[in-house]
């Protein structure tokens, strides 16, 4: 004779936390929607250098972007500015995870004359990044690599997150998604600006 087993509220949770686990590894809007809620909840917090004049993490260096005309953007040329740089892909479901923050971030940026915000897409396919924000109604300025970036600033994970000083200094650099809605990192953001 055979001993069934009863279903206990153990085993229900422990079938539906597989199932859970399973859909975010073949999902990735499920697993970017989860990134999400721990990102509004206090998970994924930047790391905040204590002091904006901290030394950088990196010398001067040049990358180049290209906009959706071709136009390349150094950062060379943005000196005078602080330029937030995010590298990301419409694939990875971190990077899609913090869009919405980063949206909200940059409307409240964008109209500062001392900030540059660049959102580069690391598959270098504008026409469908651009596709992504309109389809999310995000207003981030999108770009594409024109250049290999040193491996010391990308090491390939994204999303990455790099700001550079009005000296081109590196001076934060944060790799996964982050809220930088919070008022620590605006409040970071908005002493580098006014420096």
């Amino acid at each position: 004779m055979v001993k069934k087993k009863k279903i206990t509220f153990g085993n229900i949770i422990y079938l539906l936390s597989a199932a859970i686990i399973v859909v975010m590894l073949v999902n990735p809007t499920a697993k970017s929607l989860l990134i999400r809620g721990l990102i509004g909840i206090g998970f994924f917090k930047p790391e905040i250098p204590v002091q904006v004049s901290k030394r950088p993490l990196a010398d001067p260096i040049n990358i180049a972007f290209r906009d959706s005309s071709g136009n390349v953007l150094n950062t060379n040329s943005l000196k005078g500015k602080v330029i937030f740089v995010n590298l990301w892909a419409t694939w990875c479901p971190p990077c899609i995870a913090e869009m919405p923050n980063l949206n909200d971030f940059y409307k409240r940026y964008k109209n500062y004359p001392n900030a540059v915000f660049i959102l580069a897409d690391v598959d270098n396919n504008y026409t469908k990044a651009k596709a992504f924000m309109k389809k999310h109604q995000y207003v981030l300025p999108v770009y594409t690599l024109a250049d290999n970036i040193p491996e010391n600033i990308m090491d390939g994970t994204i999303p990455t997150t790099l700001i550079f000083n009005k000296k081109g200094e590196l001076v934060f650099k944060h790799t996964n998604a982050a809220n930088y809605n919070s008022a620590a990192f605006e409040d970071y953001f908005t002493k580098l600006v006014k420096q």
